[in-house]
């Protein structure tokens, strides 16, 4: 794979002095990406053919050097979220079309296409074995799978015939095709609950973005409301019974999320390997605030078992956690390491002796108003010694940040770095933005905070916490933030 990389590296530079070398013999400049005022004659050279013919290699290098780099996971979040297009496309025409694969990476997860796939064995199968199972015509299987392939998820490796890449096998639940295309959202693994909610609910909501934004009505909305023409709130809308099935999705969602942060059995996620866990004196109690089944303590109880652990949640999704938690450390349940607690976090907290409260992608669902109401009421029941672990996605400025005139700049971790020139300071990574655009299609008044602007660090102080320090993860991925009781 090295060699790989290194052809595609090749291929890139060795291009791009083409590119260099038919400027200079037309004695002309390249268009400045960064000058809105390019000359037409500078601007006309990105059209002259042999130019057209180079950059063709380029964009096709640099988007496989990008899919043999990119982490898995993130390449099937992005897709799903339609979200890295300036990534992936090879023409810019495309970008406005990218919805188009998401939508086809959600029948595909669907309809069973993944499961069959691997089912078949390493030569992969042909779109008419596909349909034969799944009862989906195979020309349409065909339709949506190229597109895919040419994402570098899953591959044709003869005419029909596709097969499994290290991108497409986790949409692969794990289950036989039968069980999926019979039953759905039953201990299924993979990204393909992930998938669906992304290609449905959210997907749908962000239809109505522009008319929540520019057409905003007298009593605010969310996308999601004027999607699906409900008013209230993103739960009390799972909490129909029509939208069971959709709640046990968002669930499992989730659950999933954390394994972005797993990709590799030697790189422990953000949430265990900062916060020092081991530190903490044996039978520490760890209460996992809004925890869902409690899959993040899980993680952390698998590495720190002298620790103890409350999760708090809505009573229905307490009485999946235990279940969850009899499948993958049954002992647990028995030895007393884990108990579950039916809790709204928006009233009063109930425990007063925690030695860390545990809040992961949380507050970014809620607004200003409620996110301060959920901190304060962790701070009244806080002791000296209590921790607050903080994960959520800490939204960076573009053009980088200083340390806000001194008021955090002696936190450690809290001023980003910064990437050398002529790169965006930022990378250039587009997740974090994209989720407080999703967040706000989903809810009514939620957004991903950054650190300064009256966000993380403002709303932590008024509800009286104090940031001791900050630790950065992968770009895209959850951020921590550890703060101490003022």
């Amino acid at each position: 794979m090295a060699s790989t990389l290194i052809e595609l590296s090749h291929i890139i530079s060795s291009s791009v002095a083409a590119v260099d070398a038919r400027c200079k013999a037309l004695s002309r400049t390249y268009p400045n990406l960064n000058n809105p005022a390019n000359s037409e004659e500078d601007e006309s050279l990105a059209h002259d053919t042999e130019i057209v013919s180079v950059t063709n290699i380029v964009l096709a290098a640099a988007a496989q050097l990008i899919a043999s780099v990119q982490l898995p996971s993130r390449a099937i979040l992005d897709t799903s979220r339609s979200a890295s297009a300036s990534h992936m496309c090879r023409s810019q025409i495309l970008t406005s079309s990218q919805f188009v694969l998401s939508a086809a990476m959600s029948a595909i997860s669907e309809s069973a296409t993944a499961e069959i796939i691997r089912e078949a064995g390493p030569q992969g199968c042909h779109i008419n074995e596909i349909g034969k199972k799944n009862g989906v015509d195979p020309l349409k299987i065909g339709r949506l799978l190229r597109p895919l392939a040419s994402q570098h998820i899953f591959r044709e490796v003869s005419p029909g015939v596709f097969a499994h890449n290290r991108r497409s096998i986790l949409l692969d639940t794990g289950k036989s095709s039968k069980e999926i295309l019979a039953k759905r959202y039953h201990g299924a693994q993979g990204m393909s609950a992930l998938v669906e909610l992304n290609a449905d609910e959210c997907f749908k909501a962000a239809s109505y973005i522009k008319d929540v934004v520019v057409h905003p009505t007298p009593e605010p909305t969310s996308a999601l409301s004027r999607a699906f023409n409900y008013s209230g709130n993103l739960f009390n809308w799972y909490g129909r019974p029509e939208n069971k099935i959709r709640f046990r999705r968002f669930g499992m969602a989730m659950d999933v999320t954390r394994k972005f942060e797993l990709d590799s059995p030697t790189l422990k996620g953000a949430c265990y390997r900062r916060f020092n866990w081991a530190a903490l004196p044996p039978k520490t109690l760890v209460v996992d605030v809004g925890g869902g089944v409690g899959s993040t303590a899980l993680e952390i109880a698998r590495i720190h078992p002298h620790l103890r652990f409350l999760v708090q949640d809505l009573e229905e999704v307490t009485l999946e956690g235990k279940e969850f938690w009899a499948r993958e450390h049954p002992t647990a349940l028995t030895n007393g390491t884990i108990a579950f607690q039916a809790h709204n976090f928006l009233s009063p907290q109930p425990v007063a002796d925690a030695g860390v409260f545990l809040v992961r992608a949380v507050l970014h669902n809620w607004a200003h108003s409620n996110a301060y109401q959920i901190l304060t009421h962790l701070r009244a029941a806080a002791q000296p010694t209590t921790r607050l672990v903080l994960l959520e996605r800490i939204v960076p400025f573009v053009c980088g940040e200083d340390g806000g005139d001194g008021a955090y700049a002696h936190i450690p971790g809290a001023v980003p770095a910064t990437a050398q020139e002529p790169l965006l300071a930022n990378l250039g990574v587009m997740m974090p933005y994209l989720m407080d655009i999703q967040a706000r299609s989903l809810h009514l008044a939620e957004k991903n905070r950054s650190l300064t602007g009256g966000c993380h660090w403002k709303l932590l102080r008024e509800a009286g916490w104090d940031i001791e320090h900050v630790y950065r993860s992968r770009p895209g991925m959850l951020d921590q933030i550890v703060a101490q009781p003022i």
